[in-house]
C-alpha cells in the first residue's frame, strides 16, 4: 500500500459514472487526494467535455456498463479526441467476466466496485506514474 502522500496528485481525471452516488464518492476521494475532477454521468456529456475542455486531461476513469455508450466505446471515442490519454476502467463485474464478454482486453488497467478511496488514488497514481512525460 502506497503512503496517502505518495497516491496524491494535481492530474485531471475525466470521469464517467451513470451511478450518481458513485459518481460523488469517487469525485470526493480524488478531490482530496488533489487531482482535478472533470465529472460526467453519460458517455455523450463525457465527449462534450473531452472536445471542448482547452485543459490537458491525464486520465479517463470510467465505468464499463453504463446505458446508452459503454465505458470501452467511451474510451475509444476519447482517445481519438485525446490521443495518448490513459484510461482506466472500473465496474462492478469481476475483469475476467469482462474479458470472457469481450469488453475489455486482458491486461487492461481495471478496478472492481466496491473500492476504498485508498485503493482508487493508489491504483490511478501507479497509472500516471508509468505514463511518459511529455
Amino acid at each position: 500500500m502506497l503512503e496517502i502522500e505518495k497516491a496524491r496528485g494535481t492530474e485531471t481525471i475525466l470521469l464517467v459514472e451513470d451511478d450518481d452516488a458513485v459518481r460523488a464518492v469517487a469525485r470526493r476521494a480524488l478531490d482530496r487526494f488533489g487531482y482535478r475532477v472533470l465529472p460526467a454521468a453519460r458517455g455523450d456529456e463525457a465527449l462534450h467535455i473531452a472536445r471542448q475542455n482547452d485543459n490537458h486531461i491525464d486520465l479517463l476513469l470510467t465505468d464499463i456498463m453504463m446505458p446508452g455508450m459503454n465505458g470501452v466505446e467511451v474510451a475509444a471515442e476519447v482517445a481519438r479526441i485525446r490521443p495518448g490519454i490513459q484510461v482506466f476502467f472500473m465496474s462492478g463485474y469481476a475483469d475476467q467476466d469482462l474479458v470472457r464478454q469481450g469488453l475489455l482486453e486482458p491486461g487492461t488497467h481495471f478496478l472492481q466496485k466496491p473500492f476504498t478511496p485508498q485503493d482508487l488514488a493508489e491504483q490511478i497514481r501507479r497509472i500516471l506514474d508509468r505514463q511518459p512525460k511529455g
